[in-house]
């Protein structure tokens, strides 16, 4: 007879529904009905809550690494708040910088038990498919969900976001999808990210296969890489390809932003205006840090810098312009948090995921607020402390504060 447990099923409910509103991005999107974010975060908080009486019931007190680094990211956030004019853009970075850390706790909460990562992480290869199906389908049919012509977002809404979601999720994914099945599942996500035409997010693909490839076997990889190569070069010699070259011309997909993006990796040439611009808020942001490189210019200045409407797009440069030199510390320190005391189970996730982050960190000044990327991290940290001192012991821990003494039901 099969016994069912309220408190397991409640504890997997608990977990798709946050991999299927936050790491899809879907709370965000359902601001066009009215739902702001800040809604599901309050509500996650609450069906997370007899899961943190529990621990307080269970378990007993420690200090896990990442707590430390949220103390130091918050004090930095804080004390630097006093050192701009304290208006509305600062006191929203501090409220902003606050909300992460809370999700990112609720995170590894939520995801502490061996069990409930696997889960999580089927979860997440889910959401790829959804994310690709949804990514393919404005392609064909341009501007569904993005606002700029013949790239695809999905529900992120952000093109670039779009991209870099998938390649976390290929990360996050990948061990838990049958072997027979894996070459298959990296071919989804490049169909998935193609379509955003986000430069950044090709890159990052391109070396997380690169090394999953090489860690897999290189006979057996290759293989399925000469079929993956030659079934697309039939595809585009066919009259497949003709078909769909026209149907994508007619509506209006290779357009001069498309093309020009395109040209990135076959010529090399960066001259459109989103690289341009990129290169210019970079060079004026590098100019207020030499102007200020010991303290920096406070909280939140680099949300604002003069002149132009757009951020760093470059998490390092906004915390050195916000922190000084202390702000290039900031996500070195975050992943030395997540990966300390990793071990050989885990390097097949945390060996390309920090690459990842540390990379996208140099494309993107959104790294510390978007939620499906703190999502990936409190499940990365949470797969290191279940592996750290019993790899083979599913335990549960609670990493805000807490980590109880036997597995809670």
């Amino acid at each position: 007879m099969v016994t069912i447990n309220p408190g397991e099923i409640y504890r997997k409910s608990l977990v798709i529904f946050a991999v299927g509103m936050f790491f899809t991005n879907f709370a965000d999107y359902s601001q066009r009905w009215g739902l702001i974010p800040l809604f599901w975060i309050a509500l996650l908080i609450g069906l997370s809550f007899p899961l943190v009486l529990s621990g307080l019931y269970r378990g007993h007190l420690t200090v896990p690494p990442l707590l430390w680094w949220a103390l130091f990211y918050l004090g930095l956030s804080v004390i630097w708040f006093y050192r701009t004019e304290q208006d509305a853009v600062a006191y929203q970075e501090v409220q902003t910088r606050i909300l992460a850390v809370v999700f990112l706790f609720l995170g590894l909460m939520i995801v502490s038990r061996e069990s409930d990562q696997k889960l999580a992480r089927q979860a997440v290869a889910v959401a790829v498919l959804i994310a690709t199906a949804l990514n393919v389908y404005e392609f064909f049919n341009p501007m569904t969900f993005s606002t700029i012509p013949g790239r695809s977002s999905g529900i992120y809404t952000n093109v670039n976001q779009s991209g870099a979601a998938l390649v976390l999720g290929l990360i996050l994914a990948y061990q838990v999808i049958p072997d027979r099945f894996k070459m298959l599942f990296v071919a989804i996500t490049a169909a998935g990210i193609f379509p955003t035409f986000s430069r950044s997010a090709m890159i990052g693909w391109l070396i997380v296969v690169t090394y999953l490839w090489l860690r897999s076997g290189l006979i057996t990889q290759l293989r399925r890489l000469i079929i993956f190569s030659v079934s697309g070069v039939i595809l585009t010699w066919s009259p497949i390809w003709k078909n769909l070259e026209q149907t994508i011309e007619n509506r209006g997909v290779l357009n001069l932003n498309v093309l020009e993006r395109i040209s990135f990796f076959t010529a090399g040439t960066r001259t459109d205006d989103s690289a341009n611009e990129r290169k210019a808020v970079a060079h004026r942001a590098w100019d207020l840090f030499g102007q200020q490189p010991i303290l920096g210019w406070g909280t939140g200045a680099s949300r604002h810098i003069e002149g132009f409407d757009v951020g760093t797009h470059n998490i390092y440069l906004a915390m050195m312009v916000d922190h000084g030199l202390l702000g290039l510390f900031v996500i070195p320190i975050l992943i030395l948090a997540v990966l300390w005391g990793a071990n050989r189970r885990t390097m097949d996730v945390t060996i390309p995921f920090t690459s990842f982050i540390l990379i996208w960190g140099m494309f993107s000044h959104n790294v510390l607020e978007e939620r499906f990327i703190l999502f990936s991290v409190a499940l990365v940290a949470a797969m290191v402390a279940s592996n750290r001192t019993a790899p083979a012991v599913d335990r549960t821990v609670i990493p805000a504060v807490l980590t109880p003494a036997r597995e809670m039901a």
